[in-house]
Formats: C-alpha cells, sequence, structure tokens
C-alpha cells in the first residue's frame, strides 16, 4: 500500500507525463501491448508452432511434438487473452 505522498507523488508525475508526451501518456492508460502486435505475435507463435509439430511428427521426435505443442498453445492463449491492464482496486 502506498502512503499519501507516495500517491501524490505519481499523480504529480502522471499530470507532467500528460503535459509533456500526451500520444505516451494515452499508449500507457491503453495497455503495454496493443491489440494489433499481440494478435499477430500470436499468430506467429501458432504457425511457427503447428510447423514444429508437422516436423516433429515426420521425424518421430517427441521432444519436438512437445515442444510445438508449447508453442502453440501459448500463441492460442495470447490471441484469446484480452488486452488492457490489471490495475488493484483502490
Amino acid at each position: 500500500m502506498l502512503s499519501d505522498e507516495d500517491r501524490r507523488r505519481l499523480q504529480d508525475i502522471e499530470a507532467a507525463i500528460r503535459m509533456e508526451d500526451p500520444r505516451f501518456a494515452e499508449r500507457l492508460a491503453q495497455g503495454s501491448f496493443p491489440t494489433r502486435a499481440r494478435r499477430a505475435v500470436a499468430l506467429l507463435l501458432v504457425v511457427v508452432g503447428l510447423l514444429g509439430l508437422l516436423a516433429g511428427m515426420a521425424l518421430l521426435s517427441g521432444v519436438m511434438v512437445l515442444f510445438a505443442v508449447l508453442v502453440t498453445g501459448m500463441g492460442v492463449t495470447l490471441w484469446l487473452r484480452r488486452g488492457g491492464t490489471h490495475r488493484p482496486a483502490g
């Protein structure tokens, strides 16, 4: 938990950033990773994972298949995850 003084300092910093660079402040308010970029990375992970899965099956490599399933799962999770920041209440 932040003290009142720390909260005031953070509010002052936030106000200064908004005045100095409004576009940067807006991007920070929207979240850490834009939806289009997140989806592009997710699609890349899914494609690489599926190609790895096919290669692992062709080479009969269990480790490669497992890794490919992991990468594909990461891509699907990233695709389905909602954007935005998770801020605690209060």
